[in-house]
């Protein structure tokens, strides 16, 4: 199954100058709870990039010693 597309080639500024991306509707389950995001995909960007607004609702902890990534939804 194809992810819906949102837009087309947009272009966003990226650590690497201006690239076009192509932005998808992703879906993600966290704690049961279903939430709607955009994904970003590049020709020039080798991975799929989830836009940081969900941060806006979820607390990111990132632990790297321990190899630990926590996601909270914020009450």
């Amino acid at each position: 199954m194809a992810w819906p597309l949102i837009a087309a080639q947009i272009e966003m500024q990226t650590a690497r100058g201006n690239a076009l991306f192509d932005i998808y509707e992703g879906i993600v389950i966290i704690d049961g709870i279903e939430f709607t995001i955009p994904v970003h995909i590049g020709d020039e960007i080798p991975d799929t990039v989830l836009r940081v607004l969900w941060l806006d609702i979820m607390q990111l902890i990132v632990n790297k010693p321990n190899g630990i990534l926590t996601l909270e939804i914020v009450k």
